[in-house]
């Protein structure tokens, strides 16, 4: 069976097709196209935030690469916390919940 388009369905800046409806989600089912669902719920830590800047680094994007070289990530996912221009706390490597909100509430404190 031939794909159909994607074209017919808005995508967000990163790309993503936001389904916020059954009537939408079953139209994209009926492409045939291969889809990832990522179900998710909006982060508790990000309403933490008071003064900071949340910051994503795609490491497949070439320019990321010598951040990643001099701050040593060697494991995906990992969070790093800075504060007055240095590197403070403990990085968080994996979706460990606690450590990351711990880190992220002593920031905005």
């Amino acid at each position: 069976m031939k794909p159909r388009s994607f074209s017919a369905f808005e995508k967000d800046e990163d790309g993503m097709v936001n389904i916020n409806s059954k009537q939408h989600w079953d139209a994209l089912v009926a492409t045939g196209n291969p889809i990832v669902a990522d179900f998710w719920a909006p982060c508790r830590v990000s309403n933490l935030v008071l003064h900071q800047t949340f910051v994503r680094m795609n490491t497949g994007d070439e320019g990321v690469e010598p951040i990643k070289a001099a701050l040593n990530v060697t494991v995906l996912p990992s969070f790093r916390f800075f504060n007055g221009g240095e590197e403070v706390g403990a990085p968080v490597t994996g979706y460990k919940k606690d450590q990351l909100e711990d880190q992220v509430t002593k920031l905005a404190l």
